[in-house]
């Protein structure tokens, strides 16, 4: 049987019981601050996860590859390979300036010839040098069940907004500091009433059936009421 390559995932280290994610986010430092603020409120750290993903590979290319780089290249890289080979054999000999000297000279000689044959075989493909680098796209914080509502009422009390995809939902964004809270708006057409009692839509019926009915029997429709004065006043009123 073929044993499995070991695999930093599946370690432990890299484990989490049903994590949850508390959000995606373009820029590391942002993880990293939710990360702090997470800590200093107390919270368990250990049992949240970073994950890079979206990943993708950038290569700057830095200069043309020439003959005197190729050859540069291979004695600086011979010189420091000998000089760590002679400052350990120096140990045992006498002599340990002659052996350093010796190596460097050695190793400088070795990885020069070597940089030199590889160049001339390659067919002049890749005449250039460059630096590779894998870059995340993306950051997510994963965060284990057990502790995801306590890592979102912490970042909520704090008025962070969680990233997209997050459990539970982003949440509301925080309302700056120093801002009165704003009052509902009144719906188009309405004309706002302050300080006194709004109509429901139910009175509104009831007022047009009892003048509906008033007119169908003949009669004059209802009396408009007359707010602050006695009933007996009012009718002496309208009589006059």
């Amino acid at each position: 049987m073929s044993q499995q390559p070991n695999n930093p995932l599946q370690s432990r280290a890299f484990s989490l019981e049903f994590p949850q994610s508390l959000g995606t986010y373009h820029e590391y430092s942002d993880v990293q601050r939710l990360v702090d603020t997470l800590a200093d409120a107390g919270f368990p750290v250990h049992n949240t996860l970073i994950v890079g993903t979206d990943l993708r590979l950038i290569e700057r290319v830095t200069g043309r590859k020439t003959w005197t780089r190729v050859i540069l290249g291979g004695a600086l890289s011979g010189m420091w390979m000998g000089l760590f080979v002679g400052l350990l054999f120096s140990m045992l000999s006498e002599e340990w300036l002659s052996t350093i000297l010796s190596s460097i000279v050695l190793g400088a000689v070795f990885f020069t010839v070597w940089a030199v044959i590889g160049h001339a075989t390659s067919g002049g493909q890749r005449d250039f040098t460059s630096m590779t680098a894998t870059v995340p796209m993306q950051y997510e914080l994963l965060v284990e069940h057990r502790n995801v509502m306590d890592a979102r009422r912490i970042l909520s009390e704090a008025g962070v907004r969680l990233g997209e995809g997050a459990f539970g939902g982003v949440g509301p964004a925080a309302p700056s500091s120093g801002q009165p809270a704003q009052r509902p708006r009144a719906q188009s057409g309405e004309t706002p009433t302050y300080g006194q009692p709004g109509s429901t839509p139910a009175d509104g019926n009831a007022d047009a059936d009892n003048a509906g009915a008033a007119t169908s029997d003949g009669s004059q429709p209802a009396k408009r009421p007359t707010y602050g004065l006695p009933s007996d006043s009012a009718e002496k009123t309208e009589r006059d």
